[in-house]
């Protein structure tokens, strides 16, 4: 995504005054597609913000990581949840988590394989697990895959956004269409003004 982050601030600014002036106001963190061998990595980590502020989740995942050497499904798969759960995570996230890295060891979701897929491809495969929703699939999609035209239409922070610059009664997916192909990088922007103020609440599953 990094590479393309100009073309996309062109085309974002021509389409919406809205964009042109976040634009203007803001840096987007720089994002760019993980190689294969991370995406379980990715997806462990947007398991663990599922409904957690980005605080709250940031400290989860670090205490999790403190306790184990990396996150791999071969040592998730035999983590105790009991031992999760003392890091912080729900049982239910222990759960997921585990169900993940089965998934992973067993061949079921092969990263190689899910790179060469489309998104909608890749959003059917991944919310077809145990603990995966649209939500988790659309943030590996962007955090993970890099792929520049993704809209969470189920995520707080940017239904409040959108709502702040719109209006409450906007219609999301008529709003976001004015940002294809680039709706990953809109994302961004309003996530980041939307972290300036009170702070980004992760979403929905």
């Amino acid at each position: 995504m990094g590479q393309h982050l100009e073309e996309a601030k062109k085309h974002l600014a021509s389409r919406c005054d809205v964009m042109a002036d976040l634009i203007d106001r803001y840096i987007p963190p720089t994002i760019n597609p993980e190689p294969p061998e991370r995406y379980f990595d990715v997806l462990v980590s947007s398991i663990i913000g599922q409904q957690l502020s980005v605080k709250a989740a940031d400290t989860i995942e670090a205490r999790l990581r403190a306790a184990v050497s990396d996150f791999r499904p071969s040592i998730l798969q035999e983590m105790d949840p009991a031992s999760m759960k003392e890091h912080g995570l729900s049982g239910a996230k222990a759960t997921y988590i585990q169900s993940l890295a089965q998934s992973f060891h067993d061949g079921q979701i092969d990263p190689h394989e899910l790179a060469k897929l489309d998104n909608d491809d890749v959003h059917a495969k991944l919310t077809a697990l145990k603990g995966v929703g649209p939500w988790t699939a659309e943030m590996f999609l962007i955090f993970g895959m890099g792929r520049p035209d993704v809209w969470s239409p189920g995520d707080l922070a940017l239904r409040r956004t959108v709502g702040t610059f719109f209006g409450e009664s906007a219609d999301l997916a008529e709003v976001s269409n004015r940002w294809r192909p680039y709706r990953s990088y809109a994302s961004l922007y309003l996530w980041r003004y939307s972290d300036e103020g009170a702070g980004a609440q992760k979403a929905v599953v």
